[in-house]
């Protein structure tokens, strides 16, 4: 309490009240009442902290009227001066909780006091918890309000999910009808059947994916353990060069594939990894100008790794991207892998596919590095500013 608590003395010997107020009246803001009913009109009136009142007054005892503030005011703190005749009523009345302390006639004056301050402390303590508790239930009546907008976003969610399904496996569904059809009708020109067998594939993989997406947005499972199996790791590197092969052709580029038949097998989620390969070789298509070149390569590599069993190597599995395009900005560096970022420039920004320079959404390479860290490995970066860029992805094993 920055101000002078204050006391009310209520004892029907008015000498003993004024000496009370002298002895105290530096210390606590004292008021004095002779009756009870006089103290009863000041507890209304005053914000009073202590009352002190005598056990024996004629018009009721000292417990009655405690009693009465208690009732009243509860957090007003409650002594009791008392003689050692009355100190059965007093044991009594504290038990009860109307009473916090009591205080034996005569009283010494150091004792007076330091009863006092520990009433005072503890008033405190009980406002600071009054506070607290006010506090923790304002924040339940906020934390509850934002339980209600949740739930109702929740809901929102939900129905946007099954309408976004709806409006994804609608043209979905036409695309694979359309595209089988197309596969049975160009099976006597080769070229032709190719590529329709692949806008085939991808749809079936694009509608797999759009299943596995609404199942785990409506269960609220937003992630899933991975689903590793063994897979030759060449013909998975393979499988995603030929997926851009048609965009290096539509831009007059050169795709170098640089992959060993002995690269031998790896265990990956393959869809993930193909998806990651396939972002990154997309993203060389972009920034490379028409006529550039791109490399695809892989290596086995040997990590020294003590501990590790028999050569006390362990061998992981490395995939470059190298382009020669325009290459990456030294502030923007640090950045590339952030989910929405796509340069600073925002003129740029074009939901292109393979168009020179066009910039999409910037989730591709925040998710390739995602898909890769999930398998234990790293996707790292270098480039140099009209030199071109080199991706880099380390699988273990």
């Amino acid at each position: 309490m920055t101000a002078k608590p204050c006391l009310l003395v209520v004892d029907d010997e008015p000498d003993l009240v004024d000496s009370v107020r002298d002895l105290l009246r530096f210390d606590y803001r004292v008021l004095g009442a002779t009756r009870a009913s006089e103290g009863l009109a000041l507890v209304e009136k005053e914000d009073v902290q202590i009352i002190m009142s005598d056990q024996r007054m004629p018009e009721m005892t000292g417990v009655e009227l405690l009693q009465r503030v208690r009732q009243s005011h509860p957090d007003t703190i409650r002594l009791l001066f008392t003689a050692y005749a009355d100190l059965g009523a007093v044991i009594d009345a504290i038990n009860q909780g109307n009473v916090y302390r009591y205080i034996s006639k005569p009283w010494e004056t150091e004792e007076l006091k330091a009863i006092l301050r520990q009433a005072c402390e503890y008033y405190e303590l009980q406002e600071e918890r009054r506070k607290l508790l006010k506090e923790v239930q304002a924040k339940n009546l906020q934390l509850a309000t934002t339980n209600r907008e949740l739930h109702r976003a929740n809901e929102l969610k939900k129905a946007f999910i099954k309408v976004a399904s709806h409006e994804l496996r609608t043209p979905l569904t036409i695309l694979l009808g359309l595209s089988e059809h197309a596969v049975r009708m160009t099976k006597s020109i080769p070229a032709l059947h190719a590529l329709t067998d692949k806008i085939r594939l991808s749809g079936l993989r694009l509608n797999e994916r759009v299943d596995q997406m609404v199942k785990m947005l409506l269960a609220e499972q937003f992630e899933r353990p991975l689903k590793p199996q063994d897979v030759e790791a060449s013909a998975l590197i393979r499988a995603a060069a030929g997926e851009v092969a048609h965009f290096v052709e539509a831009r007059q580029q050169q795709l170098d594939v640089l992959i060993p038949d002995d690269l031998g097998m790896i265990r990956v989620e393959p869809d993930k990894i193909r998806d990651s390969l396939v972002q990154l070789l997309v993203n060389a298509i972009k920034f490379t100008p028409d006529g550039g070149a791109i490399r695809l390569a892989a290596t086995r590599e040997h990590l020294d790794q003590p501990g590790a069993p028999a050569t006390g190597h362990a061998e992981h599995l490395q995939i470059t991207v190298t382009d020669t395009g325009m290459g990456i900005a030294k502030e923007s560096l640090a950045r590339i892998f952030d989910p929405f970022f796509t340069g600073f420039d925002v003129s740029r920004h074009s939901s292109g596919t393979f168009e020179y320079d066009k910039r999409g959404l910037g989730l591709g390479l925040s998710m390739a590095k995602t898909f890769v860290e999930m398998h234990g490995g790293t996707l790292t970066v270098q480039s140099e500013v009209g030199a071109g860029t080199t991706f880099t992805v380390e699988l273990p094993g």
